[in-house]
């Protein structure tokens, strides 16, 4: 009588393959959740609604008185006033880089096509001329009456919109900087200054290094270590604010969130509600800062005691920034000069 042919006995997988298999099936309920995730801060942080257009009156020097209001009712609009369509899908920032003894050191204005998934980077020269309160005056002035009044005075001076501002005590970076383990950066120029009023020494070699935090806030405030001043601190504080958003956005600082946001609390002050911040840090994901951001800075030369723009090539910027649907006239933009 045969015997039927003995079954081979069951191979139990390798400690590698069950290490596979369970690091797969982590892999996946992580995919999941960051799904997940993404799905609910998009239902709960709803698209930020903004007005689809702007009134731009002209300018108030040259400007006849509006015309009184009859019956109760509201004034009407100034005839020669400027209505303009937005595009939809971009929003605007204002960056106030603010110091402890007060006043706004750094001004920058932020555009972000959501759409796109571009982004663009513009500063304002702090000694621009501008005109507030029925006088001429350095903008960074302007920053007395808040960060309201600098965000009107960008409004007037250049015809975009302000829908959010942000300002950021310039301590922030140093906190930020030494959290994350420090900023690889391209120093553009030696950079030795004290003020001894303000606590500050700042003495930098140029070269690409490791800036811890005490340096970098250096790197950021620096202004009479260019030929230029003002002009050219804000080409190299554009650079260092996106080497530091490039590598402070990696996995390696997933363990300082808690303590970043902490940082933020204590240094940064905005108008932009929580949602808004949840939507547009949504928007955000995926972005290649090497490619979708755009920097640049309002042209213009040295006339003491102020920063006179060059009318055509700030027009020709507010253009590129692609947040009206139409082009901009010269008129939209209140350009001064004494």
């Amino acid at each position: 009588m045969s015997r039927a042919p003995k079954r081979a006995a069951k191979r139990k997988p390798s400690f590698l393959a069950r290490l596979a298999k369970g690091l797969y099936i982590t892999l996946f309920i992580l995919s999941l959740i960051v799904v997940a995730a993404y799905a609910a801060l998009n239902i709960f942080a709803p698209k930020p609604t903004v007005d689809s257009q702007v009134t731009i009156p002209p300018k108030a020097e040259t400007s006849a008185p509006l015309p009184a209001a009859t019956d109760g009712l509201p004034a009407s609009p100034d005839p020669d006033s400027l209505v303009l369509k937005r595009r939809d899908d971009v929003f605007t920032c204002l960056l106030l880089g603010v110091a402890d003894m007060g006043g706004s050191d750094t001004i920058m204005l932020g555009v972000f096509d959501t759409q796109a998934k571009k982004a663009s980077l513009i500063s304002i020269p702090r000694d621009t001329v501008v005109r507030y309160n029925g006088k001429y005056q350095k903008i960074n002035a302007t920053y007395a009456g808040g960060p309201e009044a600098v965000a009107e005075v960008v409004h007037d001076l250049l015809g975009i919109p302000v829908d959010y501002w942000v300002t950021v005590n310039l301590k922030a970076f140093s906190s930020i900087v030494d959290q994350i383990g420090g900023v690889y950066f391209d120093v553009p120029v030696r950079m030795d200054y004290k003020d001894p009023y303000q606590d500050l020494v700042i003495d930098i070699q140029p070269g690409y290094q490791l800036l811890d935090g005490k340096k970098a806030e250096g790197v950021m405030r620096c202004r009479s270590c260019y030929a230029n001043a003002d002009i050219g601190r804000t080409a190299t504080q554009r650079a260092f604010l996106t080497a530091l958003a490039k590598q402070t956005i990696t996995p390696s600082n997933v363990g300082s969130v808690t303590s970043l946001i902490n940082t933020f609390s204590q240094y940064v002050r905005s108008n932009m509600s929580l949602n808004d911040m949840v939507w547009f840090g949504t928007q955000a994901i995926g972005m290649d800062l090497d490619t979708a951001l755009n920097t640049g800075s309002l042209e213009g030369e040295w006339i003491s005691p102020y920063w006179q723009l060059d009318d055509a090539a700030v027009l020709e910027l507010v253009n590129s920034l692609g947040i009206y649907q139409d082009p901009v006239p010269a008129r939209a933009l209140h350009i001064v000069h004494p």
